[in-house]
């Protein structure tokens, strides 16, 4: 049996006035090429395959056109909802996308979770929110991560007489490197849930939600984060791009990642502004979009810099960030903005001297979430 599994496709991204779409696109011929190429049995995409729960239409043409072209070269498709993707979206193209080959698990349901291709089972479970996993019956106390360590647990006992097992599931692993390009309140330890949880039955675990490519050496059993299908912000500027190749046969499983090639690179360049215009011949022929960090020198010529940097780079310039001479000599900058939770968490120490309690940090971490979904 022969398995694609990518994640995260963001359909509908854009990045400033810059829509992403053609840079998706990109990506999506050369999985189809692949699987022209080498005929997997099934394609596995978990989760986020819209970047807002209302997707636009372009981006649902490009989507739906992968689906279909994917049935022409007989690669069945099994897909779940990632935190980005309205269940209830999904829940109402389900039954069309059959007819194409589609079979789409729009949430965590203990009664239909189980897909079957000849001896191979795949369990299911799309982004578990807090609000679909707690039922009616139980305490909402119980923590998060042992709410879906005991759904995972409940899935690997359904199917541990199967010849082959696949789990395919949208959650952040404690301990995953990410980029600034998830939302974040699902990345709080909130929402976190550890490696062990991840039942060693499945002999893959095919991830979505986590941005970068990376193995999660602490899991018992093969399982993957095959990131972004390109690099969706200046966080993942420089970052390669995969997808996993993996044939279920007697024993481990073979798992071969495949690098795409990038459309459109993301570039991040730190400048004072003396140099801007010394290197403005290598910004100019650096492909891609770019964003510039700039120590700002002279403010009274700051205004003809930036004159030059649109004449010569026009759209492909992104971004300009400006840091002040005096802030960029006395800090020690890495240029990574700090998340609501961090701001809040040393407001609250700063005012009370202590850390920030974990019932007032989950609490925090649910309206933040709330907050995030009300923008979509």
């Amino acid at each position: 049996m022969k398995l694609l599994h990518i994640a995260d496709l963001h359909a509908g991204k854009t990045l400033g006035r810059v829509n992403r779409n053609p840079d998706l696109y990109y990506a999506l011929r050369q999985i189809l090429d692949f699987c022209r190429d080498n005929k997997p049995d099934l394609i596995l995409i978990a989760g986020d395959i819209f970047d807002k729960a209302n997707p636009d239409s372009e981006s649902k043409e490009i989507v739906f056109d992968f689906f279909l072209e994917a049935k022409s070269y007989k690669a069945e498709i099994v897909l779940i909802a990632g935190n980005h993707d309205s269940y209830d979206f999904l829940k109402s193209i389900k039954k069309l996308s059959r007819l194409a080959g589609v079979h789409i698990y729009d949430r965590p349901d203990k009664d239909n979770f189980l897909f079957m291709k000849g001896d191979l089972a795949i369990a299911c479970l799309p982004y578990p929110s807090e609000r679909v996993l707690t039922s009616a019956e139980e305490k909402s106390k119980i923590q998060y991560a042992e709410k879906v360590s005991r759904f995972l647990n409940y899935m690997a006992d359904r199917v541990k007489e199967k010849r082959k097992k696949v789990l395919l599931t949208h959650l952040f692993i404690a301990g995953s490197r990410y980029t600034s390009t998830e939302r974040e309140a699902s990345l709080t330890q909130h929402y976190a849930v550890f490696p062990s949880s991840l039942p060693a039955v499945f002999d893959y675990v095919a991830l979505g939600h986590v941005h970068r490519y990376q193995r999660v050496e602490a899991s018992p059993t093969y399982a993957f984060y095959t990131g972004t299908l390109y690099q969706l912000d200046f966080s993942e500027a420089g970052e390669d791009k995969f997808f996993n190749f993996v044939r279920l046969e007697e024993g481990p499983p073979c798992v071969e990642a495949v690098k795409l090639d990038i459309k459109n690179p993301l570039n991040l360049f730190k400048l004072s502004q003396s140099e801007v215009l010394r290197r403005l011949g290598e910004l100019k022929n650096t492909p891609g979009y770019l964003k510039l960090i700039i120590k700002v020198e002279e403010r009274e010529t700051l205004p003809f810099t930036m004159d030059r940097l649109r004449e010569h780079l026009g759209e492909r310039l992104v971004k300009v960030e400006q840091i002040e001479h005096r802030s960029y000599e006395t800090k020690n900058l890495e240029f990574e903005k700090l998340t609501p939770l961090d701001l809040y968490r040393e407001y609250h120490l700063l005012s009370y001297g202590k850390e920030l309690p974990a019932e007032v940090e989950k609490t925090f971490t649910k309206l933040l979430e709330k907050a995030e979904e009300l923008q979509l």
